[in-house]
């Protein structure tokens, strides 16, 4: 366990809602504090200090570049969960974990070996592939930034220099360490992925021996020995790490294999050959590969006990259907991607318990018409009369709106020790020199902050640092990473084949076979009035059974709020086979809590609704509710922030989370939560909420659309990549989206004459089609359609 050091004189009790409780370290960029989020969960609190970014727009620039490392699957990695800028000092919040670095446990225990030398190397370069494909280079990859956790190794300190590197109040910024430090960093080059792999080579060899592969001694030699010799990796016992190591060494970036190759190659599925051309990124490792390397490294890689198969435990029941017992659940890691808030009406259940009774009962309720939608009175579907203690009259929720989470060997090298003295949780500061290479020339100055390097040539400059207390290094995105802006041209979309009226309404809907959305259901009057398109067909038929009902990619299932609850009060959530029509009723939450806006996860193995709860003549916000398809269990969360909720909760692009936005005052941010309730991440200036009838993240799961910041009149198109500004900016004035149409054509409602029109259009808001006319205003106001994405 990190050494813990009580708070001093001066150190601040709280940063936002984190209370700190001790010091884990100090250095050149700022404080780490042991830190207790709102739920209980310890998490790493990383202050940094004032003068780093010394104006607002130098804060907020941080803040948004930092969120990039939020993006990074934690998969053997110690995620990142929020950041801010508090009394005028930025901050990050990461998950803590409780282990010794590896610098620490070869100071102690020894060099790894066998085994655990091998399972080391797989937790590592695990690490890597998930940061790189987040478009992260770490740049200061070592010992002291590698946890030993007893569930496996995790990485730290990745993404955080990036975007102090990218703060022009700077004056210099970190880049490396020396003994970790590749030749193209030396010869004053950009470093991209491939820099890390030589670093993780070093690494091992560190773990493999007690010390760098060139050494620790005087700063010249380190870095003759880097430029021009090769290393001695005797130690290495493993002729296939040996080798993939030394691959790994090679002078010419080029010649390195990739972190996903490397991984392929250790878990064995590639032969031990590369998996592609040297030096080109994979642009997306498979999930199970990265799954299969954190479980494979989750093992006894440090001190402690036996490997734990999940973290913590869940705060929130599962029912298994109808009848169904609570079953406690255990806490998974669930990998960061980048999702954006679908929001639909809402509509409650109807009791049919004691007390209760069968009919809908209506009821207006002002001020709190959906987000997007005109804000004034309107009706809503309610409960009937209800028992004795019961709200008689709970109001709709908002359309997604407000209401009112050593093995023997000798080193290559001898020096005069690690170098690794401390980390982010480590112990204190040292001294250390300064050199300045440039143009010929080299500088060498004692500070009592670490050893500093200052490369420069013609095109760039950087600083390179090694602290004892904190080492971290700026991280670029990688040249070989995942593209933020999709390269294709885009076709247009087809020409509309079929005109449907739909009935009950003024709406007629435009439509091609080749169309890759299709309308599946839409409601009227708030959800007073469901109708379902047949399956297969194009008629729709009305349905008085559910509220809401959405369809999977297949079309074979879908997911519907019932209108009633059970006989003990608990609403339902029914799985439909459109094939068969057999339906599977799962109970979810107790009156008063109701659910609402089902959603599939992109794979479709799990549903998700939101919850809210309805107090007197409002609703409050509840939590929401995962739903296992195949299991049929549903698990409910409580969610504790009073800050989140008011918008509907979304899937994250890879279906391991659910997000919401969350709103204090003008600040306006997205909390991403796992499917038990723990905060993982929280992404800030990415414009403002926009209501949004399907999914805000686009098919490929690279974009998503928003308002822009303080423009409601265009529709801004950001990665979920890279974080950066803006792709896109569109053109487009509407109160009311349908969703992505294809990867580079989204679809809106805009005004038409006395009514509305559906149309698609591209990134530069020139309509390319129309999908569907709304003749009448007023119905305008309060339909929602679903379209379905088809496979």
């Amino acid at each position: 366990m990190p050494d813990l050091v009580s708070l001093r004189p001066g150190d601040p009790e709280q940063v936002r809602e984190y209370r700190l409780t001790a010091r884990l370290g100090e250095g050149g960029q700022g404080t780490v504090y042991l830190g207790v989020s709102p739920t209980g969960a310890r998490v790493a609190v990383k202050l940094l200090r004032a003068d780093l970014a010394q104006d607002e727009e130098a804060m907020e620039r941080f803040v948004r570049e930092v969120s990039t490392a939020r993006r990074v699957a934690p998969f053997c990695t110690a995620a990142v969960i929020d950041t801010g800028v508090d009394q005028h000092r930025p901050y990050i919040v990461s998950e803590y974990i409780d282990g010794p670095t590896l610098a620490e446990v070869v100071a102690t225990e020894g060099p790894r070996e066998g085994s655990a030398l091998h399972r080391l190397a797989i937790g590592t370069v695990t690490a890597l592939v998930a940061i790189h494909q987040a478009g992260i280079v770490h740049r200061d990859f070592k010992p002291s930034n590698v946890l030993l956790a007893s569930d496996g190794p995790r990485v730290i300190d990745f993404g955080i220099a990036k975007a102090l590197d990218r703060t022009s109040t700077l004056t210099a910024t970190a880049i490396g360490t020396p003994s970790y430090m590749t030749p193209e960093q030396l010869a004053g080059e950009n470093a991209g992925s491939p820099a890390d792999m030589f670093a993780w080579g070093c690494t091992m060899v560190f773990g493999a021996t007690g010390q760098p592969p060139f050494g620790t001694d005087s700063l010249p030699a380190i870095f003759n020995r880097i430029m021009n010799m090769d290393p001695d990796l005797r130690a290495i016992a493993d002729p296939a790490l040996r080798d993939l190591v030394g691959q790994c060494l090679s002078k010419d970036p080029a010649l390195r294999p990739t972190a996903g190759e490397a991984l392929l190659r250790l878990l064995g599925h590639a032969g031990g050959a590369p998996a592609g051309p040297p030096g080109v990124a994979m642009p997306t490792a498979p999930r199970g590969i990265l799954a299969e390397g954190s479980a494979a490294a989750a093992q006894r890689t440090g001190p402690g006990g036996p490997p734990l198969s999940g973290y913590g435990q869940a705060s929130a029941p599962e029912h298994t259907g109808p009848g169904g017992q609570p079953h406690p659940q255990r806490h998974l890691q669930q990998a960061p991607q980048g999702a954006y808030p679908p929001t639909v009406p809402y509509g409650r259940p109807e009791q049919t318990g004691p007390g209760g009774h069968g009919a809908p009962q209506g009821f207006n309720m002002a001020g709190t018409a959906p987000a997007g939608y005109p804000q004034a009175g309107y009706a809503a579907p309610g409960y009937p009369q209800p028992g004795p203690g019961y709200p008689q009259q709970p109001p709709a929720q908002p359309h997604g709106g407000p209401v009112n989470h050593p093995p023997q060997g000798a080193p290559p090298y001898r020096g005069q020790g690690t170098g690794e003295t401390g980390h982010e949780h480590g112990r204190g500061r040292g001294r250390g020199i300064w050199i300045a290479v440039g143009a010929g020339l080299l500088v060498v100055l004692l500070t009592a902050g670490g050893i500093t390097l200052a490369l420069r040539n013609g095109t760039q400059g950087g600083v390179v640092t090694t602290e004892a207390a904190d080492t971290h290094g700026p991280s670029t995105p990688s040249p070989t990473g995942p593209s933020a802006t999709p390269t294709p041209t885009p076709s247009d979309p087809p020409e509309a084949t079929n005109t449907i009226k739909l009935p009950g309404t003024s709406i007629t809907v435009r439509e091609s076979e080749d169309d890759p959305v299709k309308l599946t259901s839409y409601s009227l009057d708030w959800d007073k009035t469901l109708y379902v398109r047949t399956p297969g067909g194009s008629t729709f038929t009305k349905n008085d059974k559910y509220f809401q009902y959405t369809v999977n990619a297949t079309g074979t299932q879908a997911l519907a709020t019932d209108k009633v609850y059970d006989t003990n009060n608990y609403a339902i959530v029914s799985i439909i086979d459109r094939r068969s029509g057999a339906v599977t009723p799962l109970k979810t939450t107790k009156a008063p809590v109701y659910p609402t806006l089902p959603q599939w996860s992109p794979d479709g193995r799990r549903g998700l609704v939101t919850l809210y709860e309805a107090v007197g003549d409002t609703s409050k916000e509840y939590g929401y509710a995962v739903i296992d398809i195949a299991k049929k269990k549903v698990r409910i969360v409580h969610v504790k922030e009073k800050d989140a909720g008011k918008w509907s909760y979304f899937w994250r692009g890879d279906g391991r989370a659910v997000g919401t936005w969350a709103l204090t005052g003008q600040t306006k941010r997205i909390r991403f939560y796992d499917l038990q309730g723990t905060v993982l991440q929280t992404l800030l200036d990415v414009g403002t909420p926009i209501t949004v009838e399907g999914d805000d993240v686009s098919p490929s799961g690279t974009q998503i659309m928003t308002y822009c910041k303080e423009n409601d009149k265009e529709i801004c198109i950001w990665s979920t990549v890279t974080d950066a500004d803006a792709q896109f900016r569109v053109p487009f004035e509407t109160d009311r989206l349908i969703g992505w149409y294809d990867d580079r054509h989204i679809a809106g409602w805009r005004r038409k004459g006395g009514g509305h029109e559906a149309v698609v259009i591209d990134f530069e808001g020139n309509v390319k089609r129309v999908l569907a006319t709304s003749t009448n205003a007023k119905e305008y106001e309060k339909q929602y359609v679903r379209f379905t994405r088809e496979d």
